[in-house]
């Protein structure tokens, strides 16, 4: 994986194509294959229902997290600076909290950290499914997944790398 960019880790693997195609793929001579994003409902704490599958038009960055994660304050204060800068341009962000039944008890999280865009929750075997994440593993936070402007997820990691490295990946996204 490369440490220096951000959310470097594709989801899915090479679906079919030649021995070659695979072999350049892995060399990084070819981009990975993107991959439609599955239906996903959050709950959001003003009440409305966010289809992340039907954000076409939009780059859209799911930030799976905690609300007692010290890392996911982190990371939701530099998405929220991100979002401040390219949200007029087409990014949206939406968070989704893996610890909270009712999307109202993020409310102390939200204030807490200024944040302006959407936080909400959804059902986690939704969210198991979405990942393809086993239920019998451990889920890690901040799980990010990026999709671009045709709703495919192009990235997914667990970890975050730093607001500098969002935003890269963000722009070249924006600019396709």
């Amino acid at each position: 994986m490369d440490r220096r960019g951000f959310l470097t880790m594709v989801a899915g693997g090479v679906a079919g194509g030649s021995r070659g195609a695979a072999a350049r793929e892995a060399a990084g001579s070819l981009p990975p294959p993107r991959k439609p994003s599955p239906a996903l409902a959050v709950s959001t704490l003003t009440g409305a229902v966010i289809k992340v599958h039907q954000q076409q038009g939009k780059v859209v960055l799911l930030d799976f997290m905690t609300t007692g994660c010290p890392t996911c304050k982190v990371a939701s204060a530099g998405i929220e600076r991100v979002y401040r800068e390219l949200g007029a341009k087409g990014f949206r962000p939406v968070a989704i909290a893996l610890d909270v039944v009712h999307p109202a008890a993020l409310d102390g999280y939200r204030h807490a950290l200024s944040l302006t865009f959407p936080l909400g929750t959804a059902p986690r075997g939704e969210v198991i499914s979405y990942l393809e994440h086993s239920p019998m593993k451990p889920m890690f936070v901040p799980t990010l997944v990026l999709l671009d402007r045709r709703g495919n997820i192009t990235a997914r990691e667990v970890g975050w790398r730093g607001e500098d490295a969002l935003r890269a990946s963000v722009l070249k996204l924006l600019s396709e």
